[in-house]
């Protein structure tokens, strides 16, 4: 079954009531319409009841993606967006994009990116009708301009929206449709952010499971009821998707954590290492410490013993000064008696004295004798 014969299939489906035979079904199928150009596309898929739009990649490349269609096709989304208040359209235009698996703004596979660049700009379009985005614009095409749009207040702005705010009586919204918007709107809104590059899957899944999922799950469920709803999900494809990524994310989260035990390892190593040099140099200070100081006592007590030296060296030196001037005056007084007999001596011996010259030779001697024993006795006997 080509693609188109699926979204035909599923759209008759959802029209049919339950229980109708296959045969009516197929005598009341009606023609699957012929698509040639991307206005015939959007109308496709604002009037299909299919969930999911339907399109395959051959056909897609054949449509015309021209910039003179741009003001028509503006126009288009503009008169089919009031009939679409969950935003249900966009969020099948954005699915179908991504389900090519093409990174946009990029060509490649001949056209298909360009018509596709197309699709998502019509679909950010079609967003910008709706009350929960009309002042987002800015943000939903520049995924970094301020301020940033969440999706937890997405979620809490589009709870807010009511029939009044979309011009519907309220037996036109009701509660289920508020629901479908805010799934809708949090839906477009992450799967737009991953065309742009601008969300990793790991980021589009946090946004999923905080602003939808975790509100889904059932409380307190027990072991039974959730294998229960697991196996019964027909969605097995995305379980496995959803699964994969926690596991490749717990992978990663035991490589950063083994890698963190290494480090914590080697940062143990290098802080002992560094303890023990610590120690050392420690050690080593106190050594030095002690022979510092051991060379600041030796210094102290060197200057003392300096100052002590200098100062008896002063006392010393007056006590020699006293010393040398008594001994000069006693010299001097012992040579001058000593002159006198000798002098008188001399005259005696010239007057024909010659005893008495040598009693005066005879004193004079005994005393320049004992003069010399005394200053022999001052030196120490050194002389």
């Amino acid at each position: 079954m080509s693609a188109d014969d699926a979204a035909m299939k599923s759209a008759e489906e959802v029209a049919m009531p339950k229980g109708t035979p296959k045969t009516a079904q197929r005598a009341k199928a009606k023609p699957k319409p012929v698509i040639t150009t991307i206005e015939e596309l959007l109308t496709f898929a604002y009037e299909s009841n299919a969930r999911l739009l339907e399109f395959s990649k051959d056909a897609l490349k054949k449509l015309p993606v021209t910039d003179d269609g741009i003001a028509a096709q503006g126009e288009l989304v503009a008169s089919l967006a009031a009939n679409d208040p969950t935003l249900a359209t966009p969020y099948k235009l954005l699915q179908y994009a991504a389900r090519q698996g093409v990174q946009l703004k990029r060509a490649e596979d001949g056209d298909l990116a360009r018509a596709l660049n197309r699709i998502v700009d019509l679909a950010v379009l079609a967003l910008g009708h709706n009350p929960v985005f009309r002042v987002w614009m800015d943000q939903l095409l520049d995924p970094r301009r301020d301020p940033q749009l969440s999706t937890d207040h997405l979620r809490d702005e589009a709870r807010r929206i009511g029939p009044d705010k979309l011009g519907l009586a309220p037996e036109q919204f009701k509660a289920t449709d508020s629901d479908r918007l805010v799934k809708n709107a949090i839906a477009c809104y992450g799967i737009l952010r991953a065309l742009q590059r601008e969300w990793s899957l790991d980021q589009f899944i946090d946004a999923a499971y905080s602003s939808l999922w975790k509100y889904e799950a059932p409380e307190a469920i027990g072991l039974e009821r959730a294998v229960g709803e697991i196996g019964a999900s027909r969605d097995h494809d995305v379980l496995g998707i959803v699964s994969a990524n926690f596991l490749a994310r717990i992978a990663r989260l035991d490589r950063q954590v083994a890698q963190q035990e290494r480090d914590a390892a080697s940062a143990w190593n290098r802080e002992a290492r560094l303890r023990e040099e610590l120690a050392a140099a420690t050690e080593r200070e106190q050594v030095a410490l002690a022979r510092a100081e051991a060379f600041s006592a030796d210094v102290v007590r060197l200057q003392k013993e300096l100052a002590a030296e200098r100062d008896n060296r002063v006392v010393d030196k007056s006590h020699m000064a006293d010393d040398y001037e008594t001994l000069r005056t006693r010299i001097i007084r012992r040579l001058g008696g000593e002159i006198d007999l000798l002098t008188d001596g001399l005259h005696a011996l010239r007057n024909g004295a010659p005893n008495v010259a040598e009693e005066f030779l005879d004193r004079s001697l005994l005393a320049l004798s004992r003069e010399v024993e005394q200053l022999k006795d001052a030196a120490g006997g050194l002389a």
